[in-house]
Parts: structure tokens; C-alpha cells; sequence
């Protein structure tokens, strides 16, 4: 358990003016019998300090639509117990925290296997030694990623209630949590998934990542704002292993379309093996055409050496043409990508999230964790910053509902900014099924670096 505690004290005014102190516990819990020592420890000289654990090999991010059948939505009567939410100020709030990794010690070390989750929680920790006009105690369980380690959790967190809880990884153990908070009246925050499908009714749930169609729609507003429609084409693979995703992408043009009848974007079909020969030609014919944006629209892990390949292939065969390639996040995290092909084809990603290196604030913040850890940042290191920092200022003004009531509000943050709307499936809706964060960036690598090309 690590406790960085402010010196200064609570003010003995109304509920909503504290003073400027934080409670940050960090506590392992492997099991609802554990018992933990609580130990308090100063804050450390900046030095590199590395301990060994056990770990377990960490993906990156996949992105992937869970079929309703195999996982169907987590129903519960959130709808009328949401209507009597009211911004309920405590003088010490807890916050539980299911991180993603197997370990025994106190402190996650930064090896390169684990190095994703010890990032973002490293992140956490720094925010949290900051100065916030709240006090918190965050608890900190280690889920192995596993459903079974999830229920233990679960199981002593009904005997001893946080007031938030941010959610481990993987749609399963998410949509758990989410039903778990829905009943208990507790906001479960989703850092990683861009599920839609987790959960239904339940605005106690709160998704920090946007889903597929709503990247899809910044994506296509952009593109709308920039292009005629016989200039885009649609990239798809020729066995039809796309068509959900143009379905998709269609119903997102005709919803912002302002015309009653509209003709979709055309697709243009890949046939995999031209793809990997390199004396065929696939591209060309578009670009004889005068296409002038590519939209590729493939989001999952599974597709990161289709969207390389597509990528190399029109840079091949670009020979002094000028167009542009829309496409999700898959492409910069995929680990073959070449810089060079995201500057000369001019790729355009959406994306939620932009640590602008020339921010000054990102600056000190690289410059800090570096002389604390001996290792420069990762973007989940400022993600777990802006996500503690965000909760924190929310619990500090609106209370522990504070994702339903910065609803519409544009909060800016480190390397993201937060804009929370409500969340429907389906038109017909007179309730949202949860809470979302719907802001995306579109950036473009020039140069040497990334630039912010539109906010969505």
C-alpha cells in the first residue's frame, strides 16, 4: 500500500468547498479474505526503481464487436433509479481500481511485457499527487484479466462499497462491472472498451472510449467537409468479410446527410493475394479516377498487417498523386507501420485521445515521469493521468454521479478532452443505455509529428 497524504486539513465549510488535500491509497487485493498492512510511505527521491513480479503477456488493444448472442446486455433496473440521481458531496470518496495485470508486489515494475497497464497506472499516481480540491482513497485490485479473480473482487466490494469504480479489460469482465455498479448505484467508468454492447439502460456506466460509429462519423464528417462524393472510396476486402463495417459507414452518411434520398460512398475491393504481390497492381485504377480519399475502415488488432499492406501498396503506387487515407487508431499502434507512409499518404486518423509532445505540460510531464521512473512515457501513462485527474475534478464539483451531471460540458485534460453525452441504440429510445465520451480528434503525422487536423 503506497499513501501520499496532503498536510492540509478539511475546511469546516459547506459540503462543496474542500480544501486542498488528497488521500491516495494504493491497496493489492488478491483476494475478499486478504488482509493488507497499511504501511505509509514518504514520497521517494526521483530515482529509477525497478521490482521484479510475475507477469503475463499484455496485447495491445483490440478493438472487437461482441456478438449479442455470446454476450448479450446486461439489463437492470438502473432506468428508474438513475431519474433520482442528485449530486451527493461525502467528505472522502472511494475509488476502486480493477487494473488489468497479474502481480504480487506493491508496485508494478516498467518492463516492456507489462508495460501498457504499468504506464496508465503510473499515470494514476501522479495525478493523484497533485493537488485536488477533494479527498479520495483509491484501492487498487489486480484482476489477472481473469473472471473468476473479477467475482472475488466483486464479492468484497459488496461489503465494503467504493463511490466509483473504473473497469478492468476485456468486454466480459466489463459488462459484469457495469451490471454490479447498475445495481448498486455505483459509476463503473470503461477505459478500454468501445463496446456499445456492454451494457443497456444502465447511465450509471460511463465509456471513455467512443464506439466504432461514432469514430466513423468524425471520420465521415471530415470527409464530407473536404471531398465530393465520386472522389472517396471505401477500402473493403473482396471476400465480404467487410460488409458490416460498410453497412455501418453507410448508415452514418445518410444520417448526416442533410438530403432525403443520398448514393453511398462506392467501395473499392481488395482481392488479398494482389495485395502481397508486389508486381501487381491494386490502387491504380482509383487513382486514375482522381479518387482523392481513401477511407479504411478496419479497427481491429487482427487487421493491422491488411491496413500495413494497403498502406504500402498506395504508396507504391501513388507516383506523385494527391490523396488523402482516412483510417481508425489500428493503423498508428499497429508495430510494422512505417512513419514515412503516415507523412507521404497523408493519413488522417481518428483518434480520442493526442499527447501533443509541443504542449508544455506534456513536456514536464514526460520530464517528470522520466526522472522518476528512468523511462519516457507511453500514451497510457498520460491516459491514466487525464482519467485520475478527470474523476477527481468531477467528484470534487459535482459529486460521486458526476459523469451524468458534466453531461454536454467540454472538459479539457493533459492530452484528451472529455465530452459526456448520453448514448442511445436505437432512435425510439426515451432512455440512454449509458454514458459516453464522444470527442475525437482528427490528426495527421506532417512533418516529424502529429497535428490536430479537427476536433470532433
Amino acid at each position: 500500500m503506497i499513501s501520499v497524504r496532503s498536510l492540509r486539513q478539511l475546511s469546516n465549510g459547506s459540503n462543496w468547498c474542500f480544501t486542498l488535500a488528497l488521500l491516495f491509497v494504493l491497496t493489492s487485493c488478491s483476494s475478499p479474505t486478504t488482509s493488507t498492512a497499511r504501511t505509509k510511505v514518504i514520497k521517494p527521491e526521483k530515482k529509477t526503481t525497478t521490482v521484479e513480479e510475475e507477469v503475463i503477456p499484455i496485447d495491445t488493444i483490440a478493438w472487437t464487436v461482441v456478438s449479442e448472442e455470446e454476450y448479450p446486455p446486461i439489463e437492470t433496473d438502473a432506468k428508474v433509479a438513475a431519474y433520482g440521481l442528485e449530486k451527493i458531496a461525502k467528505d472522502e470518496y472511494r475509488i476502486a481500481l480493477l487494473l488489468p495485470m497479474k502481480i504480487k508486489q506493491d508496485i508494478p515494475s516498467l518492463n516492456a511485457i507489462n508495460r501498457k497497464f504499468a504506464d496508465f497506472y503510473t499515470g494514476i499516481k501522479m495525478a493523484a499527487q497533485d493537488d485536488h480540491d477533494v479527498r479520495a482513497q483509491v484501492d487498487v485490485y489486480y484482476t489477472d484479466r481473469e473472471e473468476a479473480k473479477l467475482d472475488e473482487i466483486l464479492s468484497e466490494l459488496q461489503y465494503n462499497m467504493p463511490d466509483v469504480i473504473v473497469a478492468s479489460y476485456a468486454s466480459k469482465l466489463i459488462a459484469k462491472t457495469a451490471a454490479f455498479g447498475a445495481v448498486n448505484r455505483i459509476p463503473v467508468i470503461s477505459p478500454w472498451s468501445s463496446n456499445p454492447k456492454i451494457t443497456t439502460e444502465n447511465v450509471f456506466y460511463l465509456q471513455m472510449r467512443p464506439s466504432i460509429e461514432q469514430y466513423y462519423t468524425g471520420i465521415i464528417k471530415h470527409v464530407q467537409q473536404n471531398y465530393l462524393k465520386d472522389e472517396v472510396r471505401i477500402v473493403q476486402r473482396l471476400d465480404g468479410s467487410d460488409r458490416a463495417k460498410i453497412r455501418l459507414l453507410h448508415k452514418v452518411q445518410e444520417e448526416l446527410s442533410e438530403l432525403p434520398v443520398i448514393t453511398p460512398y462506392e467501395t473499392f475491393d481488395v482481392e488479398l493475394d494482389s495485395l502481397m504481390n508486389a508486381e501487381a497492381s491494386v490502387f491504380d485504377t482509383a487513382l486514375v479516377q482522381e479518387v482523392k480519399a481513401f477511407i479504411v475502415p478496419h479497427y481491429n488488432r487482427t487487421d493491422e498487417s491488411f491496413v500495413y499492406t494497403c498502406l504500402r501498396k498506395m504508396y507504391g503506387e501513388k507516383l506523385g498523386r494527391d490523396f488523402q487515407v482516412y483510417t481508425m487508431p489500428v493503423a498508428l499502434n499497429a508495430e510494422s507501420i512505417d512513419v514515412n507512409l503516415l507523412k507521404n499518404l497523408s493519413v488522417r486518423t481518428a483518434e480520442f485521445r493526442f499527447p501533443n509532445k509541443q504542449n508544455s505540460e506534456v513536456q514536464q510531464f514526460r520530464k517528470s515521469f522520466f526522472e522518476t521512473n528512468g523511462l519516457l512515457p507511453q500514451e497510457d501513462a498520460y491516459y491514466g493521468y487525464d482519467l485520475m485527474s478527470f474523476i477527481l475534478q468531477g467528484l470534487s464539483s459535482n459529486g460521486q454521479y458526476f459523469h451524468y451531471f458534466m453531461a454536454g460540458e467540454d472538459i479539457n485534460l493533459m492530452q484528451m478532452d472529455v465530452h459526456i453525452q448520453p448514448f442511445f441504440k436505437s432512435d425510439d429510445q426515451d432512455y440512454p443505455d449509458f454514458m459516453v465520451n464522444d470527442h475525437l480528434y482528427i490528426i495527421e503525422y506532417v512533418d516529424d509529428h502529429f497535428e490536430v487536423k479537427d476536433i470532433r
